[in-house]
């Protein structure tokens, strides 16, 4: 907001100081401001209005995309009906949103059409790559994890646990103790929580008993929350340990 000597003495030679805003914007071909919005007397509401603008030149160029509230739009207006100005901001206004010389943009990128439709379309393969692969991406509160292709004759596995010692060894003996062999598998923390994704050969276990049996034992383990089984529909195979208690 201020200006220091030792400020003002780096400046580049071809700088050249203006006693007010109406002297340093009287000859520029483009306006950007850059000030914050600030009430009551003494502040900045409206500080772009028509005695400013209208000692600006006929083809200046206004950008403004820090406050609306900045520019007087009945001002800003007359400035626009009568040459060749514009006005580039990010702040619908009442009187100049839909002028022939002004240009709005979307205060945020993410409020454009064409972003809107990339986000939700993100949100749905984001939900249908956890459902048919376990894949997390994007989450607030979980690690992300990505396991390579399933192999051929394999069944996918992934299992949420806490982040203590012991936890993922308890999950590969059960695996063990089931006489399964996992083929690949991922593990990733974040805070307290865990996520692996464990892919489990099928060869001489053709049955779906002896999975969900492993299923149960796993789940049922000191430290784990939650397992899920991939197969058939996707969201089917779920399984979480509620109390003590195996709920599928």
């Amino acid at each position: 907001p201020g200006l220091s000597v030792e400020a003002a003495l780096k400046l580049p030679r071809e700088i050249q100081l203006a006693d007010s805003i109406a002297s340093a914007v009287a000859n520029a071909d483009y306006i950007s401001l850059n000030i914050p919005y600030i009430k009551g007397e003494g502040g900045t509401h409206g500080i772009i209005n028509e005695d400013i603008i209208e000692g600006c030149k006929s083809d200046a160029v206004f950008l403004n995309f820090a406050r609306g509230e900045l520019v007087d739009s009945g001002a800003m207006k007359n400035f626009l009906d009568r040459g060749d100005g514009r006005y580039v901001t990010d702040f619908p206004d009442d009187l100049v949103w839909d002028h022939r010389n002004c240009v709005v943009l979307p205060h945020l990128g993410a409020s454009t059409a064409e972003a809107e439709e990339s986000a939700a379309s993100m949100a749905a393969d984001t939900i249908r790559d956890f459902l048919e692969t376990g894949t997390i991406r994007n989450s607030v509160n979980f690690p992300e994890t990505s396991l390579p292709d399933r192999p051929e004759h394999c069944v996918r596995f992934t299992v949420v646990n806490r982040n203590v010692p012991g936890a993922l060894a308890a999950i590969t003996d059960a695996f063990s103790k089931g006489g399964l062999n996992i083929v690949q598998q991922i593990n990733h923390s974040r805070g307290d929580v865990a996520y692996n994704v464990l892919d489990i050969d099928t060869k001489g276990h053709e049955d779906v008993v002896s999975f969900k049996n492993v299923q149960e034992d796993i789940t049922m383990r000191e430290g784990v929350l939650s397992s899920r089984i991939i197969y058939g529909e996707p969201g089917m195979g779920y399984a979480k340990n509620l109390g003590g208690d195996y709920f599928i």
